[in-house]
């Protein structure tokens, strides 16, 4: 009889701890293979184990519940694959990993063979919605990708030790022709300096913006705008990402703008040289004739010649002030004044005229109102705006008509003044469809204005822009037939600084220039010959050169107390001239005062004769009174 087979029994335990200890491992046990059921069974996901013909040994409750959600086909479908992929797995002995779709869920499946080799455990998790995200996700990067492959600019982005992370269609065909035609070394230079703009991107957190150039393979220069801006990927990663956009043609068109708008300074320099020489002439020869004795007849034919030089001046300085503002150069010169005596004096003369037209002119002065009107402004340019306004009065009233012109103070501070000048007539009116545009360049309100009345169509246009330039505005109410009210308000800082108590300066009858020794370096025979008769009138003795080196030669040779000195020479320029003075050896002449007597009348023109030596500066034609109190100011200093 065979022996019947025995597992021993293991041994007791020894003692009442040995005891409670081994109760302790068996609960533990038992606990653990407790959770080992739990685990699978509470799993979200489902699990199987089948056996080797494919029959389900077991599943837990989320594999029970795709059962129930899966359609007849669906459940045949799966079981299909099931006996396929059992196959694989215990013919192989190796698990499996596959995404399978089950009418439009998407499923990760695991397939992994027991240690016995007879059953197969799968395990299946659901990434339906994870794989809709990474999809949309896809779509979106390849949307963003198409949208920056179709920017002709370059864009890149880089990694903080240069490594490129992204590039765009332009930047990778940029590259390879880069790649294609340029030296290791110009492709290594190129490197290291966009390695070092992102280093400075990187350090200072902040984006930095380049102009470049970049030589195609045809050595064609294109000009380049570089942004460069900080990026944080996943994880805290820094990146460079760099923009560059091509702005050749922009360049381009800056250049050509540039250079038409200096072509126009210089055109109009050209033009307001060749007028105001030619106009100092008449005016200067004009005034000289007029205190000779001439008949009543003489006089009327005289006065219409001065008015009519007068009138090109004003004409020619409207347009230059046209060319500063559409410039941006127009510069404005402040100055403590007193704001109701410049505007009130400024107006006398338009007042007069109006009243030889016949037309009544009321006025209220602005220190009515205003007992401190001591400003710190501009006072030719605040005269200029007034005069244009009230020239505009006078013109499109008729006779009997009225002009009210008043300055009112409207507030104060301890520190500025806002103030309003109002000039209202009972001219032609403007229509309403006309007021918007009467602030237009060269615009008149009606076709035939200026073969009636004259005029340019620019004062307008000029005085808004000085009353804007001043922070100010200028506006106007009108209506046709009956008239319009033109009114501009301004604040203008106050003169703190107390008004000068020293003596009078001397009157210009009082400074006598008789035995003064003058210079004259002037091309032109009609301005050397205005100049002369002006200036043996005043009892001065003159010395005459034809162009710059005959001047220097002269100043050289001789002493005199002052030099007038024309700018546009052939030859040898006044400039070049003033400079040869200043050099010359003797101390005494090299210093004696030079006045620039130039048909330039630009502000930059004056500054840049001042910086070359000269003292002083009077654009032709000029009023004796300038030039007289001009030369009065060398003489003596302290008076002038």
């Amino acid at each position: 009889m065979n022996a019947i087979a025995t597992e021993p029994f293991p041994p007791l335990p020894a003692t009442l701890a040995e005891a409670h200890a081994l109760i302790l491992t068996q609960r533990a046990l038992l606990a653990a293979q407790e959770v080992q059921v739990q685990i699978p069974l509470q799993n979200p996901n489902p699990v199987y184990r089948l056996d080797a013909a494919g029959n389900v040994l077991y599943r837990n409750r989320a594999g029970e519940r795709l059962a129930q959600e899966l359609d007849p086909g669906a459940a045949d479908e799966l079981h299909q694959q099931r006996r396929e992929w059992l196959r694989q797995v215990l013919t192989t002995g190796v698990g499996m990993h596959q995404e399978i779709t089950l009418r439009e869920r998407q499923f990760s499946l695991y397939a992994v063979p027991e240690p016995t080799g007879a059953t197969v455990a799968l395990y299946l998790t659901d990434v339906t919605e994870r794989r809709k995200a990474e999809a949309q996700r896809a779509a979106q990067q390849a949307f963003t990708e198409q949208v920056l492959d179709s920017l002709p600019s370059l864009v890149h982005v880089h990694d903080a030790d240069g490594h490129a992370v992204f590039a765009n269609r332009a930047s990778r065909q940029q590259q390879a022709q880069q790649l294609a035609t340029a030296t290791a070394a110009t492709i290594a230079t190129a490197q290291a300096r966009q390695l070092w703009a992102g280093a400075q991107v990187l350090a200072a957190g902040q984006e930095l913006v380049q102009e470049e150039t970049l030589t195609l393979a045809s050595g064609e220069q294109r000009h380049l705008l570089t942004v460069r801006r900080p990026l944080e990927w996943q994880g805290g990663a820094r990146h460079v990402l760099t923009i560059s956009t091509d702005v050749t043609e922009l360049e381009q068109a800056r250049g050509a703008a540039e250079a038409a708008a200096q072509a126009r300074a210089n055109f109009l320099a050209n033009i307001s040289h060749e007028i105001r020489t030619p106009l100092n002439g008449v005016l200067g020869i004009a005034a000289q004739l007029s205190k000779t004795s001439l008949d009543e007849r003489q006089h009327k034919w005289l006065h219409l010649v001065q008015a009519s030089g007068r009138h090109l001046l004003n004409i020619l300085n409207d347009v230059l002030d046209l060319a500063k503002i559409s410039s941006g150069k127009l510069e404005l010169s402040p100055a403590p004044f007193n704001l109701c005596e410049s505007m009130f004096t400024a107006a006398q003369p338009l007042a007069l005229q109006a009243h030889e037209k016949g037309i009544t002119v009321e006025a209220t002065r602005l220190q009515d109102s205003c007992p401190h009107p001591r400003v710190i402004g501009d006072a030719h340019r605040l005269n200029q705006i007034l005069l244009n306004l009230l020239s505009n009065a006078v013109k499109f009233t008729p006779a009997g008509g009225r002009i009210t012109v008043g300055g009112y103070q409207v507030a104060e501070t301890p520190t500025t003044l806002t103030v309003e000048f109002r000039v209202r007539d009972t001219g032609v009116g403007i229509a309403p469809e006309k007021v918007a545009h009467i602030f237009d360049d060269f615009t008149q309100a009606y076709a035939d204005t200026a073969r009636h009345f004259g005029g340019t169509g620019l004062g307008l246009s000029i005085s808004r822009a000085l009353v804007e330039q001043m922070g100010g505005t200028l506006t106007v109410e009108s209506q046709l037939g009956k008239g319009s009210t033109f009114s501009f308000r301004l604040t203008l800082p106050r003169d703190s600084t107390p008004a000068a108590a020293g003596p009078a300066a001397p009157a210009p009858a009082q400074r006598a220039f008789s035995g003064k020794r003058v210079l004259l370096v002037e091309d032109n025979e009609i301005n050397r010959l205005v100049a002369r008769l002006l200036l043996e009138e005043w009892g001065m003795h003159i010395e005459e050169a034809e162009d710059g080196q005959t001047g220097v030669d002269l100043a050289a040779a001789h002493d005199f107390d002052v030099i007038l000195m024309d700018i546009q020479m052939p030859g040898m320029s006044g400039l070049t001239a003033t400079a040869a003075i200043r050099g010359l050896a003797h101390p005494q002449r090299a210093r004696v005062p030079i006045v620039a007597l130039t048909a330039n009348a630009f502000t930059a023109d004056a500054q840049k004769y001042l910086a070359g030596g000269m003292n002083a500066c009077v654009a032709k034609p000029f009023e004796e009174e300038l030039l007289h109190d001009t030369l009065a100011a060398l003489f003596w200093p302290a008076a002038g």
